[in-house]
């Protein structure tokens, strides 16, 4: 082979080869140009708005669709209050009453219907008063008025109608308003003997004036006897008053001292002192009384604004006795009468109003706080004087059976 013919064979090779390449080349353009590159379809469809998205047609409906109501938080439970205990409707006077009563107008019926004589209707009269524990002197005194008013007239109404009149003259006389201690505290000290039932009716005395007027302090001034503070604070809690106190033996006028004191500075409305029981011959216990009201007196001038006596309705005449004695001590302005409930001697009421001249505060009607009542003379003399039919159709008031 020639070197011409070499060099021609090497350029048809070389030629062939590029013709190749250039083909390849050409190809791989033409596919680039058909589809174009991943980097390019993402910048695309960057630029590319979204649509929005299709309608959906409404169906139209008669129904309103309310939007779901919202969760409200189960309520708590709410606490159990227990219901208040019903009120008692405190005991009548004319229950009270009931055996004076009855004992009472048998005799009157029997003096005024068992004679026509004049001296022998006012005798069984006196009889009959002095029966109920009027007294003597007032029993006497009574009849004397009434014969004297109604002369030779010997009609038992007549002379019922005189006889009731003469004593609610006698309650009447003795009635007066109570004291006004103005705008400091209102001190009321209570004296008796043994065993009347002082210390329950300084109790039920301040369940009901802490109804009416407000707060109460009591002066645990009893401290002689045994067990005598811790009883008065049991009651007290019951009425729901304060109570000063000391220990066993104290000396009972400091004990009100630090009542009275304590009243003025809490502004309290009425101050309660309950005393020792005593005899009335027991001097030296006296004389404490005494002490006892001087000491309050230094404190708050004025004090004791109110002494009251208690009374047991079943002592009958002594109880004159015991006030006399006391207010040789201590200047009396009120009786408490207790336990009238149980006794037929409630003409000890007259015979108080006509010696001593001084009202009966309060009767005791029974032994729970509301048994305390507020008394009245007029209605009084009328439950006393009621017959059994009127009574019991007179029982709705205050004072009637």
């Amino acid at each position: 082979m020639t070197p011409f013919e070499l060099v021609f064979i090497l350029v048809l090779a070389v030629g062939g080869a590029s013709g190749l390449v250039f083909i390849g080349v050409l190809i791989q353009w033409s596919l680039r140009k058909a589809r174009p590159s991943r980097p390019h379809q993402i910048e695309a469809a960057d630029e590319v708005e979204p649509l929005p998205p299709p309608e959906l047609a409404l169906e139209p409906t008669s129904e309103l669709i309310e939007p779901p109501a919202a969760v409200e938080p189960e309520p708590e439970p709410e606490q159990y209050v227990a219901p208040p205990p019903p009120v008692r409707e405190p005991v009548r006077i004319g229950l009270g009453l009931r055996k004076t009563r009855e004992n009472f107008l048998a005799r009157i019926r029997a003096a005024l219907t068992g004679s026509a004589k004049i001296d022998e209707i006012y005798e069984g009269l006196e009889e009959a008063l002095i029966a109920a524990d009027v007294g003597v002197d007032a029993s006497m005194k009574i009849a004397a008025a009434v014969r004297a008013k109604m002369g030779n007239d010997n009609r038992p109404d007549a002379i019922r109608a005189a006889l009731k009149a003469e004593i609610a003259t006698i309650m009447m006389s003795a009635d007066r308003a109570p004291a006004d201690s103005g705008d400091s505290p209102l001190v009321i000290m209570l004296v008796g003997v043994n065993g009347v039932g002082k210390t329950t009716t300084v109790a039920k005395l301040a369940a009901r004036l802490k109804a009416e007027r407000g707060s109460v302090i009591v002066a645990a001034a009893d401290t002689f006897r045994a067990a005598a503070i811790e009883q008065l604070e049991v009651w007290c809690d019951r009425a729901g008053a304060d109570i000063i106190k000391q220990s066993q033996g104290s000396d009972p006028a400091a004990v009100a001292f630090d009542a009275v004191k304590a009243a003025v500075a809490r502004k309290t409305s009425t101050v309660l002192i309950d005393t020792a029981g005593r005899l009335q011959t027991e001097v030296n216990l006296m004389e404490e009384l005494k002490k006892i009201a001087r000491v309050v007196a230094r404190e708050l001038p004025g004090a004791p604004h109110e002494t009251w006596l208690v009374l047991d309705a079943n002592t009958g005449q002594n109880a004159l006795s015991q006030a006399s004695i006391f207010g040789d001590a201590v200047p009396l302005t009120g009786v408490v009468l207790a336990k009238l409930d149980s006794t037929a001697k409630g003409g000890v009421v007259v015979a108080v109003a006509d010696r001593l001249k001084i009202p009966v505060r309060f009767v005791g009607l029974g032994e729970a706080l509301e048994d305390l009542r507020e008394f009245d003379a007029r209605e009084f003399v009328d439950a006393l004087f009621a017959s059994d039919d009127a009574g019991e159709q007179s029982a709705s008031g205050s004072y009637a059976a």
